[in-house]
């Protein structure tokens, strides 16, 4: 490993344990008041059993607290903890965690109770681990593509808070709109202005638009017997929510085909420059069909993890397997096969446009 490496690698752990002091001392940050736990008592512990014959256990906990912050700032409060094996709601509190307390003072002394863990440690250094990772594997490319997620994800909030504002009846072209800003934002940003952004982009446009077309066309003529109602926590038209889901969900499965197979062309035109039209469309196709089958079950491993809880839970009170199916995962699976049919689309229209755009060049396919 070179000195400027192991620079490199050191500056980045000692940036990752600033961080990690930081916000370990950072209750003064907050309005709400900040504890330590300085001190454990394990209590009693009892079974319990509930209609559906699902058996737990519960335990108490007695916490000493150290205030960090706020009016009482150094003194302790005592505060009792129940918890269950099964964790659902609520959890158990170890030595020098830190938690945020709901405090009352009658008395002149402090007294109240744990409101939540103070996870911000946690959520700062697993950023911190992913920026890292990204600089010292893929450089400025990588703190490139971070900037991207950053501010695709500042676009959403944008675009969010414009529906909650406008109270649109008809938002999901709202959101569609979302969609290709986020397509153009990330390729101009990871890939640069160019043909290939062009081209890429292109292939995303179209492979999503056709996919999206034919998966409204079956929900209209098939799909009456969906529960769009069972969306979490749906305020709007849940069908619409629905579409503007399945259209973001989507261009992430057609964005990773596209950009891999029209980038592999641009490629193999770059080393070799007398390739002609048709090998190149044939090479595109090859690229298409060796991601496929991960790209599609990668889309699965995501609604199973996404549907499994609430599965279980369904389960667990007594639900049968195609009412849990209707209410928990039906949703799921047509998200899963629409993105499914946009990433085998945009594999012949992805191999096509590059192909085509690159018909005859002999110079350098990147300009």
């Amino acid at each position: 490993m070179s000195r400027k490496n192991i620079l490199r690698f050191l500056a980045v752990l000692v940036s990752g344990l600033c961080l990690y002091l930081f916000t370990t001392h950072d209750a003064f940050l907050y309005q709400q008041p900040v504890g330590q736990i300085v001190q454990v008592s394990e209590g009693t512990s009892q079974k319990t059993t509930d209609e559906f014959e699902n058996h737990d256990q519960t335990h108490q906990q007695k916490l000493t607290v150290l205030i960090k912050n706020g009016h009482f700032k150094g003194k302790k409060v005592k505060v009792k903890n129940t918890w269950s094996n099964s964790g659902a709601l609520d959890q158990k509190f170890h030595l020098r965690q830190q938690v945020f307390l709901d405090l009352s003072h009658k008395t002149g002394q402090p007294t109240g109770e744990i409101s939540g863990f103070k996870r911000d440690t946690y959520l700062v250094l697993l950023v911190w681990l992913v920026v890292a990772l990204l600089f010292l594997t893929m450089k400025m490319t990588g703190l490139k593509t971070l900037l991207s997620v950053t501010l695709n994800f500042v676009i959403f909030l944008i675009f969010v808070n414009l529906d909650v504002q406008l109270n649109l009846t008809h938002f999901f072209w709202l959101f569609a709109l979302s969609a290709v800003l986020f397509t153009a934002l990330s390729l101009v940003l990871v890939i640069g202005f160019n043909r290939q952004c062009l081209v890429t982009f292109g292939a995303i446009f179209s492979g999503t638009v056709v996919a999206l077309g034919i998966g409204v066309l079956v929900l209209n003529y098939g799909g009456d017997d969906l529960h769009y109602e069972a969306l979490d926590f749906a305020t709007q038209a849940p069908k619409q929510l629905f579409l503007s889901a399945t259209v973001i969900g989507l261009l992430g499965a057609v964005m990773d085909a596209a950009t891999d197979i029209v980038s592999t062309v641009f490629e193999i035109k770059r080393e070799n420059p007398q390739v002609g039209q048709k090998q190149l469309f044939k090479s595109g196709m090859e690229v298409g069909r060796s991601i496929l089958g991960p790209l599609i079950n990668v889309l699965l491993l995501i609604f199973f993890a996404e549907t499994f809880a609430m599965a279980v839970l369904f389960f667990r009170t007594g639900n049968s397997i195609s009412y849990t199916f209707e209410w928990t995962m039906s949703l799921g699976i047509v998200q899963s096969l629409i993105s499914g049919i946009g990433i085998a689309l945009v594999v012949p229209a992805a191999s096509c446009l590059a192909a085509l755009v690159l018909k005859g060049e002999k110079t350098d396919a990147s300009h």
